[in-house]
């Protein structure tokens, strides 16, 4: 097998599980980094390119080669598949799969990718981008079994990506080198700006109902918020298992009537939404786990859209919104202060309209997606130069 594949190249994305709406940060990546890429999705070594696995069509061994070409697919499942779980055989194909595309360049999403990639990179001298997004720092269950595996990865890695000061200060903690971490939230894309709010007494919610984004505290004080403001109305998009105990509640409340549940749509679909709301909200919390956001693209975008942002004191949301100029943050669960939040956008239209014009000149100035695509680009050229010194 070849010690250095290093050739005029492409480069490799590997993002995990299948494409979820609401990760278009890695979309983004997808789409806006230049040159040829190809992106493998699912977990190693069980990767899947183009619709299916890479396992059985890649293969630096001639006689593998040849069966897989003359055998059908169930006599070849049946003699041959059973024995690529040695790490021998998954080396084969993997190498095979990174030769034969030319991979000069992987930028693994999430930490836990970029680990279990790391020995065969660079075993095979391709340099490594890790792009940490929240939880693959944050939330110990996941963290602690790649405590090890980690190590090895900031040894040989190129650049560690965080998002967040919050997850630098982890990275950090989890023996990143400072020298290797790059720190660039997301961008906002570009027609988020497009979108002009008509900041009617209806506030938006966009997200995984998820313990760490705790829509149940969002609908709780959206209760109390509706007592002083009884024709206001919140519209949820998204979709996740607490989506029925965010529905109890408000049939529980007797709010239901006040509070729209979309379940999850694209971003052509709930886009219009932006324009039809005085705020976005946003009740990020750190469960007992130890998770945590990294920026949440939402909150960007929302900003970028011209809606004030209601939320926590929480990772990344920390920078992304300035309290009392673009939106509000409080203290996590802390239902009582997020409720007077909305009260006072609901029933202040000139002042949901000035501070989300602020948020949108902050976005602008400051989480540039042009800005953010080209820092991955400079670094992946980078990685990419030093690895041929």
């Amino acid at each position: 097998m070849p010690d250095d594949i290093r050739n005029n190249g492409t480069l490799c994305i590997i993002k995990g599980h299948v494409p979820l709406i609401s990760e278009t940060f890695i979309d983004t990546h997808i789409q806006r980094l230049p040159g040829e890429k190809v992106v493998l999705y699912n977990y190693f070594p069980e990767y899947v390119f183009n619709g299916r696995t890479i396992r059985p069509f890649y293969s630096c061994r001639p006689l593998r080669r040849r069966l897989r070409r003359i055998l059908p697919m169930a006599l070849y499942d049946r003699w041959v598949t059973p024995r690529h779980n040695h790490p021998d055989e998954i080396r084969d194909f993997l190498y095979a799969f990174f030769r034969e595309h030319r991979v000069n360049c992987i930028l693994a999403e999430y930490g836990m990718n970029g680990a279990d990639i790391c020995d065969i990179a660079s075993e095979l001298k391709i340099p490594l981008i890790v792009h940490f997004h929240g939880h693959d720092a944050h939330r110990t269950p996941d963290v602690t079994p790649y405590l090890d595996k980690y190590k090895r990865m900031f040894e040989y890695a190129h650049t560690v990506i965080s998002v967040s000061h919050l997850m630098t200060e982890r990275l950090l903690e989890l023996g990143a080198p400072a020298e290797k971490i790059l720190y660039h939230p997301y961008g906002a894309r570009e027609y988020f700006f497009d979108v002009k709010p008509d900041y009617r007494p209806t506030l938006i919610a966009v997200g995984r109902f998820a313990e760490i984004k705790a829509p149940y505290l969002t609908v709780a004080a959206f209760r109390e918020a509706l007592k002083e403001v009884p024709d206001a109305r919140l519209t949820m998009v998204g979709d996740g298992h607490l989506l029925e105990c965010c529905r109890s509640l408000a049939l529980t409340w007797n709010i239901a009537d006040s509070i729209d549940f979309t379940g999850p749509l694209t971003h052509e679909q709930f886009l219009p939404l932006f324009s039809q709301a005085c705020a976005f909200v946003q009740h990020s919390v750190t469960p007992s786990w130890g998770d945590a956001e990294g920026t949440p693209n939402s909150v960007l975008e929302a900003q970028a859209a011209g809606l004030p942002v209601i939320s926590t004191q929480h990772a990344g949301i920390n920078e992304a919104v300035i309290h009392g100029e673009t939106g509000y943050l409080v203290k996590e669960r802390d239902v009582n202060a997020m409720a007077d939040h909305m009260t006072f956008l609901l029933t202040n239209r000139n002042s949901a309209e000035s501070m989300g014009q602020a948020a949108k000149a902050h976005i602008k100035s400051n989480y540039s997606m042009t800005k953010y695509i080209k820092a991955i680009e400079q670094t992946i050229s980078g990685a990419i130069k030093n690895t041929q010194i």
